[in-house]
């Protein structure tokens, strides 16, 4: 079994299970001792786990805010999907913002195909797919600031204003860890700010955000629904989300 493997397979067990034994772990995985020493070392470090007097405990995502690494493997083929939806929204010449979420990040492929995109992004990993498959039309902007360990983001609200204002920007693009029939939710009072501050300049947002997020909160608010011209989901909320959704003005897409 790969590394991959593993890790798809221990993440799964605390899903389910929140806290386990490492022994026990260690039956369900069929791994041997230093194996899953080092995989548990390596999810501890990306956020997803804490080890505890034996035992293993998965981080509570309305607080903890998960590794790049480990974002870009859930729900991947959705993300993939809502990106397909949302590049429709696109057309040459125009401004938009990308921010550092793994959603948003697999919008890269479909804006190779656009012309004379002027793109901003807090994304590491966004900013270097574009520079390797970019159109040569294109012009790729990375706001400064703070990087943050393995998010692969750079966060300093106040230098993105200050590069932000000489651009209109068009579109921006954000996805988020949670959402309710209130509020959008961040598990980062830093990436909720920068995300708050992109939104507030933009002509319109469009909230990218997979099923798995649905009436999930944290502590830190982005915005309320009605600041999102529309949001795009692997599929549709229940009648209640939808319902304020509607009463916001905001258009609520899904491909299922």
């Amino acid at each position: 079994m790969s590394k991959e493997q593993r890790i798809q397979e221990i993440k799964a067990i605390l899903q389910v299970k929140k806290r386990i034994g490492v022994k026990e772990l260690e039956k369900s995985t069929y791994s041997s001792v230093s194996t899953l020493r080092r995989d548990l070392i390596f999810l501890e470090q990306q956020g997803f786990l804490k080890r505890q007097h034996g035992e293993v405990i998965l981080n509570s995502f309305n607080t903890i805010e998960l590794s790049h690494t480990i974002r870009e493997s859930e729900n991947r083929l959705a993300k993939k999907m809502i990106a397909d939806m949302a590049k429709d929204f696109i057309g040459p010449g125009m401004c938009i913002y990308l921010d550092s979420s793994t959603t948003v990040y697999e919008l890269c492929n479909f804006l190779t195909k656009i012309d004379n995109l002027i793109i901003f992004t807090n994304g590491l990993n966004t900013a270097q797919r574009l520079s390797e498959f970019a159109n040569p039309t294109m012009k790729i902007f990375i706001t400064g600031g703070e990087i943050k360990h393995h998010s692969a983001s750079v966060v300093n609200h106040a230098i993105e204003n200050t590069l932000l204002d000489h651009f209109s920007v068009d579109l921006a693009f954000c996805s988020a860890r949670g959402i309710d029939k209130e509020f959008v939710y961040e598990a980062s009072f830093s990436q909720a700010l920068a995300k708050k501050s992109v939104i507030d300049r933009a002509k319109e947002t469009i909230l990218l955000i997979d099923s798995s997020k649905f009436h999930q909160t944290g502590f830190f608010k982005i915005n309320n629904l009605s600041q999102y011209k529309a949001i795009i989901s692997d599929q549709l909320p229940d009648e209640l989300m939808l319902e304020e959704a509607e009463k916001s003005g905001v258009e609520w897409l899904s491909y299922k």
